[in-house]
């Protein structure tokens, strides 16, 4: 996870509650990368030299996988969030928010044991 401020923005001077933390997740070969803010949306895309080196037909099956992972990171974030604040666990469970068993075992699913 990596916390990002607004250009020129200090720490300070972030408005209170707004979701700064952006969710990561790169292909094992860390060819592709999606990012995504608490609120799911993708606020940057990696890709590696490399990719130019595949069809285009893999690089957008690519670059789905990766975002689809990316986004059920950051739902991973939100739970959390919702945890911290005083909720109980069947509220996130109630909203459909993954935990971070689920996501993990869907990395598993996606990349194998040795991501």
């Amino acid at each position: 996870m990596t916390e990002v401020n607004a250009p020129g923005e200090t720490e300070a001077q972030r408005p209170p509650g707004r979701g700064s933390r952006v969710f990561e997740v790169f292909n094992p070969e860390y060819s592709v990368g999606v990012a995504c803010a608490l609120s799911g949306e993708i606020v940057g895309i990696h890709l590696g030299a490399e990719v130019w080196e595949n069809d285009d037909a893999w690089l957008a099956a690519e670059i789905l996988r990766v975002a689809r992972l990316a986004h059920m990171k950051s739902q991973v974030g939100r739970r959390a969030s919702l945890l911290e604040r005083g909720a109980l666990p069947h509220v996130a469970d109630a909203r459909g928010l993954p935990t971070e068993s689920d996501y993990r075992l869907r990395e598993k699913l996606e990349f194998g044991d040795g991501h």
